[in-house]
C-alpha cells in the first residue's frame, strides 16, 4: 500500500513516541487480549497478548498502530483466536464518556467540546462513582481517550465477576433510567374525614430533601436550580419557559395550566408564596389543582431528571469483553497521548498542554492548509494561512492526524 507523506510522517513520529515513551501496562496486562488498528492497512489486527512490557513496546515501535487497545477483561488464554476458547476469568468495570453523549457537546468547537466534556465526566467521578457508589479513589483511574472524551476504570474484586445485567443496573442508576417517581415523592396517606365507620382519606406526596442521599437529594437539587430560573424572570418570559420546557418533554400543556402552574408557585407575598413553602417546609402541596401538581411532577421526572443524570456509554459499560485504548498510546485521528489521569489530576487537565507526546519536538516542518485555522498548543499560538506553513513539529502531528493541514513540498 502506497503512503502519502503525510502518513509517513505520522508513522515516523508514532514510532519516535513509543520508542521514547515508558508505557503504562494495565494490571495482569499477559492476561489482557490486545487489538490494533494502522495507518497501512485495513480491519483490526486483535487476540493478540504480550508476557512482557518489552515484547508489547518492540511491536509498537515496529508496527506503529494508528489505535492501541487492550481487553477490560481478564483471560487465561487471552491470544486465543475464539472467545471460548479464551476462558473469561473476570473483567474492570469501565465508563466510557465523550462528546455523543453531552449535550449540544457536538455542535462546539474542538477545544470547547473537551472542555464540556471534562465537566461531565468530573460529574459522574465525584456525583456518582466516589459519591453514591461509594467507590475507593484508589481503585479508580481516570484517561483522556486522546480523543473526545474520558474512559474511568474500577479495577476492584467487588466488580471483577459483575454480568453484563449488573453492569447494565449501574448504568440505569447513573443514567436515572427508570427512575420512580413514587419513590421520589413518596405519596403519604391521611384522613380526611370520618362517617360512622368508614374513615375518608387522600394523599400527600413529600418532597424530597436535600439532606437525604443519592437520587433523592439530586432531584431536589434540581428543582431548586429550576425554580430559582424561573423565579428571576419577568411572568412572561417565565410562562414561555415553562411552555418550551413542556414542549421539549413532549407533554401538551394548555396556557391555562400553565398560567396557574407559575400562580401556584409565584403568585402572593413574598415569603406566603407556593415556592416560599416549598422551600422551608419541604412541602409538595402548594398547588391548587391536580394538574398542576400532575404537571410539575411530569416536568421534574422528564426535565429535572435529564439535566441531573450521569452521562457514559451503556454498551461499553455491560461489554465484559470490550477493548478500550491503551493509556500512554497514541489516538491516530488526533496524535494526543491516552493519558492515565488522577482525580487530582482531572481538575487541571488540558488535553493541548497535557497530552502532547514529550517525544514531539520543536522542529519546523512544513505544511500545506486548506484553510486558515488557530490553534493553541504547549503555550504556542499558531494562525495558519492558507497554503505553506512553518509549524512545530507537535503541531505538525496533531494537524496532520486531524487533517487540517498535510505535508508541504519541503516536509
Amino acid at each position: 500500500m502506497a503512503l502519502d507523506a503525510s502518513t509517513r510522517f505520522i508513522m515516523k513520529m508514532f514510532s519516535k513516541h513509543y520508542r521514547q515513551t515508558a508505557l503504562a501496562m494495565p494490571d495482569r496486562f499477559s492476561k489482557r487480549e490486545f487489538g490494533f488498528m494502522f495507518f497501512d492497512r485495513q480491519g483490526m489486527v486483535r487476540h493478540t497478548a504480550f508476557p512482557t512490557r518489552a515484547s508489547l513496546k518492540k511491536y509498537l515501535i515496529e508496527q506503529t498502530p494508528a489505535h492501541v487497545y487492550y481487553s477490560c477483561a481478564y483471560y487465561e488464554k487471552p491470544d486465543a483466536q475464539t472467545m471460548p476458547e479464551k476462558k473469561w476469568l473476570g473483567a474492570d468495570l469501565i465508563f466510557d464518556l465523550d462528546a455523543d453523549h453531552v449535550e449540544g457537546a457536538q455542535n462546539m468547537p474542538y477545544e470547547k467540546m473537551l472542555e464540556r466534556v471534562k465537566e461531565e465526566v468530573t460529574r459522574l467521578v465525584d456525583e456518582f462513582l466516589l459519591g453514591d457508589l461509594g467507590v475507593p479513589e484508589d481503585e479508580l483511574k481516570i484517561a483522556f481517550s486522546g480523543g473526545r472524551g474520558y474512559h474511568v476504570h474500577i479495577n476492584s474484586p467487588k466488580v471483577l465477576r459483575l454480568t453484563s445485567h449488573e453492569r447494565r443496573e449501574i448504568v440505569d442508576y447513573v443514567t436515572g433510567t427508570d427512575l420512580d417517581i413514587d419513590w421520589v415523592f413518596p405519596p403519604r396517606p391521611f384522613e380526611i374525614g370520618r362517617f360512622k365507620d368508614r374513615v375518608d382519606s387522600d394523599k400527600k406526596r413529600t418532597m424530597p430533601s436535600l439532606d437525604d442521599g443519592g437520587w433523592r437529594r439530586r432531584i431536589r437539587k434540581g428543582i431548586n436550580t429550576l425554580l430559582d430560573e424561573i423565579e428571576s424572570m419577568e411572568p412572561a418570559d417565565a410562562h414561555a419557559k415553562l411552555a418550551e420546557l413542556f414542549k421539549e418533554s413532549k407533554r401538551e400543556i394548555g396556557k391555562k395550566t400553565v398560567e396557574g402552574l407559575y400562580t401556584d408557585l409565584f403568585g402572593g407575598r413574598s415569603g406566603k408564596r407556593g415556592v416560599d413553602r416549598m422551600r422551608a417546609e419541604n412541602t409538595f402541596e402548594v398547588f391548587s389543582e391536580k394538574r398542576h401538581s400532575d404537571a410539575f411532577l411530569d416536568l421534574v421526572d422528564k426535565r429535572v431528571r435529564g439535566r441531573m443524570k450521569g452521562e457514559t456509554d451503556e454498551p461499553v459499560t455491560s461489554d465484559i469483553k470490550r477493548l478500550i485504548r491503551l493509556p500512554t498510546s497514541l489516538h491516530g485521528k488526533t496524535g494526543f497521548e491516552v493519558i492515565p489521569l488522577t482525580r487530582q489530576d482531572l481538575t487541571g487537565f488540558d488535553p493541548f498542554e497535557d497530552a502532547v507526546s514529550e517525544a514531539f519536538g520543536e522542529e519546523e516542518v512544513i505544511v500545506q492548509c486548506d484553510k486558515p485555522c488557530d490553534v493553541s498548543m504547549k503555550g504556542s499560538k499558531l494562525s495558519l494561512d492558507s497554503g505553506s506553513n512553518s509549524v512545530p513539529e507537535f503541531a505538525a502531528v496533531y494537524l496532520l492526524c486531524r487533517k487540517l493541514a498535510r505535508m508541504g513540498a519541503e516536509g
